[in-house]
């Protein structure tokens, strides 16, 4: 997920995610969990313009981080209320990077680029 503004008070869960991992139950108004390296963070689940989003306590993981536009956020749910973020400036958290994937016409190999 990419952050999309200066400074989200709330995230927008994807529909196609949401419906995977809830189904037609979505758990609008509950707390979730979101673990965010050591800190555990809860995060409230609301509706807003018919999609799920995170908000009531997904500001402070965006200020803690610094983030802004354009840094990316991995969500993965261990569980349909629990959940671990990690947190990409410019594209790197630690030691990981995020790149984009790039397409090679076929019969391409490494070397042809060097």
């Amino acid at each position: 997920m990419i952050i999309a503004n200066e400074e989200p008070v709330f995230l927008t869960v994807p529909t196609d995610f949401a419906t995977v991992l809830w189904g037609d139950k979505v758990p609008y108004c509950k707390t979730v969990q979101i673990h965010d390296g050591d800190t555990l963070r809860m995060v409230r689940t609301r509706k807003r313009n018919g999609e799920p989003v995170f908000t009531g306590g997904w500001i402070t993981l965006v200020r803690d981080h610094g983030l802004k536009y354009k840094d990316d956020v991995l969500i993965k749910a261990v569980g349909p209320l629990k959940f671990e973020v990690t947190c990409f400036k410019a594209l790197v958290c630690g030691n990981s990077y995020l790149t984009a994937h790039i397409n090679t016409e076929s019969g391409m190999s490494v070397s042809d680029f060097i």
